[in-house]
């Protein structure tokens, strides 16, 4: 039973490991977060405030973070690991929709014009951006397109004459939807848009647009917006609709790094095709896509902290006569939560590679293809195992959990908006698989028709090996070699399954979309599949540079809880594929358990790694001291100094 909690590892070195592309920006972390504390800029709570008050007050709050003069548009270019130090020093110290609200300025609205645009937009605008005198926001989902935006319907035509672009809204369906920062407060947009020239399409282009006179706040003539409403989450963003008619902007607000109209009448452009253009103005912005696998992995971790801490303080039943026992003591609780808390902690060791890995992918279009595709992948998890969790999560801490005061309801729902924010899952699993069927493809011409039957002949091997089948002492089943060998042959066998799919349709007759689209089931699980084997490589290469004995054994059993929990929740695969014999997959199960069981006593220490500030929250499930009765009764106004 458990009775000591007393941390048995160095919450230090595991918060250095958990965060480690910021370790070195830990100074910055520190300064900021007691700028903000020395300023008095504090958390708003949100439960019983109208829609227009969360606005107000979550642009006040960005207005006074910008005031600390540390958010510089130059930083996503200069040093993005002090951007995102600087992001992380805000969670729990202010709402997460005023962070929200500076990503979307700062990070949509400037890294479009950083990346997009040249050094006359970047002198232009960002220190009016930097100080907050405009507000921007990121115009490209229209009611009709969202993650298909080769397909907008705005259109931007080029008028020889004036030099200007004539923006207009020609259908309902071209109405820009959801427009962050841009209904009460938004002075400017990055637009995506049809580009019209001489009468031709020239595909997506990006344009900067004033909506609005700074200072009067008075709407520009030819431009009609309004809010979008009540939303899921993230009601202090001032999202809004926005329609054009024959709006005029002059030619230089063209964000014209990779195509341009020059100033006597000239389309020019280095990129073969509109696709390609679209392409690579679409990569430039994958910062924005590591920020939506950050956020959730904080959120997840609040979460976790909340519940697990609330596991070991509450107690239900226990044998007459004794102490009820405590709920983390239950398998049925500890089973859910501890590999929860691995598979959290391994996405941290992905997003790590990531943010590590940024600047080093834009030196070449391979090493850019590759990122963005991983990144994908990740995110799309990321968000979906997030958001299914926390509601897990709220069900572990009972009545208590349904208390917004325990904020597993707001963050349920700001969850809920990172599922198809910066892409849908379903949409982003495709464009990896996409991906890897292009570089296997490359493989198969090197490789040949030989390749493909030895590959295909080691798979058969794999599933007709009685040691991969039936072999099941423990030390084999907790080696990396059998995690990775597992993961390795889902993927490929994964693969192999969507390559003979789609030759079947193809010998249909169907068309190459036809195909793809009647097969949206397997390149989802390619994609899967994949991403799992990713996550599970880097957690291994991670615990490999970790040097601290202790630190290093339990990361040791918390990839393990990840890889064999992850293997067992997915054993129909393995056993209709004759990977697994019912006895192995059995004693896969009888590992799992003792792995929780193995950790339970490491939990609330490896709760304490992940440092924000408690007090800025005042969640009463998730104080420390574990008395969330006193807390609890703290929160409501329960009267108990004379008890």
């Amino acid at each position: 039973m458990t009775q000591n909690f007393k941390p048995s590892i160095d919450i230090n070195v595991l918060y250095r490991i958990r965060n480690g592309p910021l370790k070195d920006y830990q100074s910055d972390i520190d300064e900021f977060q007691k700028l903000i504390a020395d300023n008095r800029i504090k958390y708003n709570e949100m439960f019983d405030v109208d829609m227009k008050t969360q606005k107000r007050l979550t642009n006040d709050t960005v207005k006074e973070i910008c005031k600390l003069g540390k958010m510089q548009v130059q930083l996503l270019k200069d040093d993005p690991k002090k951007m995102l130090a600087y992001l992380y020093a805000l969670f729990a110290q202010i709402e997460f929709s005023a962070i929200a609200k500076i990503v979307i300025h700062f990070q949509l609205f400037g890294g479009t014009i950083l990346e997009v645009g040249t050094d006359y937009h970047h002198q232009k605008y960002f220190n009016d951006i930097n100080n907050f005198n405009i507000v921007g926001g990121f115009a490209m989902t229209e009611m009709g397109h969202g993650s298909n935006v080769r397909q907008i319907e705005t259109t931007s035509t080029y008028d020889l004459t004036t030099k200007e672009f004539v923006i207009n809204s020609p259908s309902l369906s071209s109405t820009k939807f959801w427009i962050g920062n841009v209904s009460m407060f938004g002075t400017h947009v990055v637009l995506f848009t049809k580009l019209i020239f001489q009468g031709q399409d020239k595909g997506v282009h990006v344009i900067i647009v004033p909506l609005r006179d700074p200072v009067t706040m008075e709407v520009y003539k030819g431009i009609q917006l309004g809010d979008c409403g009540h939303k899921v989450g993230w009601n202090g963003i001032d999202n809004a609709w926005i329609r054009f008619t024959n709006y005029r902007v002059p030619r230089e607000n063209l964000l014209n790094r990779f195509a341009t109209i020059t100033e006597d009448g000239q389309y020019l452009t280095n990129i073969s095709s509109p696709n390609k253009l679209f392409q690579i103005t679409i990569s430039q912005l994958v910062f924005g896509r590591l920020l939506y696998i950050f956020g959730p992995t904080i959120f997840l971790a609040i979460g976790l902290k909340t519940a697990i801490r609330y596991a070991f303080s509450r107690r239900q039943f226990g044998e007459k006569g004794k102490p009820e026992e405590l709920i983390i003591d239950y398998p049925t609780h500890n089973r859910v939560l501890l590999p929860m808390l691995a598979t959290n902690m391994v996405f941290e060791f992905s997003r790590n590679w990531i943010i590590d890995n940024l600047q080093e992918s834009s030196r070449s279009d391979e090493k850019r293809e590759e990122y963005h595709s991983i990144v994908s992948g990740v995110k799309a998890m990321v968000c979906e195992f997030t958001i299914q969790s926390v509601s897990k999560l709220r069900v572990f801490c009972g009545g208590n959990g349904v208390s917004s005061y325990n904020y597993f309801g707001a963050m349920r729902n700001d969850l809920d908006v990172f599922q198809t924010a910066e892409g849908d899952g379903a949409v982003l699993y495709q464009q990896l698989s996409k991906f890897l069927l292009s570089e296997y493809k490359k493989w198969y011409k090197k490789q040949g028709m030989t390749g493909y039957i030895m590959k295909e002949v080691q798979t058969f091997l794999t599933t007709s090996n009685p040691i991969h089948t039936h072999y099941r002492s423990m030390p084999y089943l907790l080696s990396n070699e059998f995690h990775h060998h597992a993961f390795l042959f889902r993927f490929e066998k994964t693969r192999s399954i969507v390559i003979d799919h789609l030759n079947q349709c193809k010998g249909k007759g169907l068309s190459f979309l036809q195909s793809w689209n009647a097969s949206l089931i397997q390149v989802v699980d390619l994609a899967k599949t994949y991403t799992h084997l990713f996550i599970l490589e880097n957690a291994q290469r991670t615990i490999q540079k970790v040097t601290d004995p202790i630190t290093r054994h339990v990361l040791n059993d918390i990839v393990r809880l990840y890889a064999l929990y992850n293997i067992e929740q997915d054993v129909g695969f393995y056993r209709n594929w004759n990977y697994l014999s019912s006895g192995k997959a059995l004693a896969i199960s009888e590992a799992v358990g003792e792995l929780c069981n193995t950790l339970k006593p490491y939990a609330l220490s490896i709760l304490d790694s992940h440092k924000f500030h408690e007090d800025s929250l005042n969640i009463p499930l998730a104080k420390k001291d574990l008395d969330y009765v006193k807390h609890m009764a703290d929160r409501v106004g329960i009267p108990y100094s004379s008890l």
